[in-house]
């Protein structure tokens, strides 16, 4: 019987990752409206909260995903580890192949914030290691059932095997001198290697986190056999990225006094609203250097800094004083929100006050945001300057022979300008 049982599950495991390969891709996702404020951590106070992380395969230790549930009811969390390929879609191996330790974890012992107007439960579970290299997903899901989806967070885990040679530079050609940025890439691989193309190689180039390529259209490499080194020649423009603008900074640490680019506290009695400085769109102004997070942002109270618990939740009121721009959707993002554009974070027209205004529930912190349109042309509301500081990353993915999944052979972070 016990033979029989092994069977039937060892089937039905071959039919489940048999389907893999035909699911669409898996994103960061919230599915449940009480659920806020997901992210993982390397559990250090003050940490810089980013959207899409890359951890080193050796420096699995101490990653953590968090989530607050703001229902307060005594719902039974369990975390999935999914294994994708490089384009998000799951893969079709089985988690025996690609975890160390035991999949579908409860999450238990969930803490309850302190002296909050907004309660709320947090619930903390480390993620088990990984044995192989790719994109994964953390899924949470609820009361067993794993058709009831909660959430899905991504991040990727690397081992370079590859030299990544990329350097970025201010865009060379005139008419894009003052708006682009320029990458430059090259590939280094060891011998025991069996690169002579690009088949089964794909690059990513991420900038500040996001999850879209910014060089969507690499070219074919040159090979150096001898040299075991790849070369790309962009000839067409193809590296060439817009610089963007420097991020916006909103300081919710506080709701007993006006910290950076606060414009007024309401403090009710069960809950606070805080409203920004009303802002304008950036598009036609030159470039000013401000310091930013490159979109992450930090949860703290600054009452109480060592207590992360006692961290509210406040109702933010964004304004951008505007035209409004016809027949276009105008939204707040950046690493809090993954960047979405959603009902949750668009921002809504106001005559009277001649420009959008939109309420976000937001835990206390300090967060760097855009403000985006739906209409990718439009550069007026943040503008385009090659003098932005920004920090970009190069991911390899391989196929290696014989292997069914895509392994993250190599990775660069880069900073630009130093």
């Amino acid at each position: 019987m016990k033979i029989k049982g092994l069977i039937i599950s060892w089937l039905f495991l071959f039919i489940f990752n048999l389907g893999h390969e035909g699911y669409a891709q898996i994103s960061n996702k919230i599915n449940k409206e009480q659920i806020k404020t997901v992210y993982l951590s390397q559990n250090t106070l003050n940490e810089l909260i980013v959207d899409n992380p890359c951890v080193d395969i050796a420096r699995q230790e101490n990653i953590h995903l968090l989530f607050d549930d703001l229902k307060l009811e005594n719902t039974n969390y369990f975390l999935r580890i999914i294994h994708c390929q490089a384009d998000w879609k799951p893969s079709p191996l089985n988690e025996i192949e690609y975890l160390a330790d035991f999949n579908d974890i409860p999450i238990r012992y969930p803490e309850t914030s302190m002296g909050t107007k907004i309660s709320y439960k947090q619930f903390k579970i480390s993620l088990p290691k990984v044995k192989i290299s790719g994109n994964y997903i953390a899924m949470i899901y609820a009361n067993r059932n794993k058709r009831d989806t909660v959430l899905t967070k991504r991040f990727s885990i690397y081992q370079n095997e590859v030299n990544v040679g990329s350097k970025i530079s201010f865009a060379k050609s005139n008419y894009l001198r003052s708006t682009h940025q320029f990458i430059d890439l090259n590939l280094g691989y060891p011998a025991n290697y069996l690169i002579n193309s690009d088949e089964n190689l794909k690059i990513e180039v991420r900038k500040n986190n996001q999850s879209k390529n910014v060089v969507p259209n690499m070219p074919k490499p040159m090979v150096q056999a001898i040299d075991r080194k790849l070369t790309y020649q962009f000839y067409n423009q193809e590296n060439a990225i817009p610089g963007g603008n420097e991020f916006r900074l909103i300081d919710l640490r506080s709701t007993q006094q006006r910290l950076n680019f606060v414009g007024q506290i309401n403090a009710l009695d069960r809950y606070s609203e805080i409203s920004i400085i009303p802002e304008q769109p950036q598009g036609n102004y030159s470039y000013v250097q401000r310091p930013d997070f490159n979109g992450a942002y930090v949860i703290a109270n600054y009452e109480n800094p060592n207590s992360p618990l006692q961290a509210d939740y406040v109702w933010c009121t964004f304004i951008l004083k505007s035209r409004k721009f016809e027949d276009e959707k105008i939204y707040v993002s950046g690493a809090f929100n993954s960047y979405e554009l959603t009902s949750t974070n668009q921002l809504q027209y106001d005559e009277a006050k001649g420009g959008y205004l939109g309420k976000i529930l937001l835990k206390q912190g300090i967060y760097n945001y855009q403000f985006s349109s739906n209409n990718p042309l439009n550069t007026n509301l943040e503008g385009n300057h090659s003098e932005t500081e920004n920090y970009y990353e190069v991911l390899v993915y391989f196929r290696k022979p014989g292997e069914r999944f895509d392994s993250l052979i190599g990775y660069q972070k880069i900073q630009f300008p130093l």
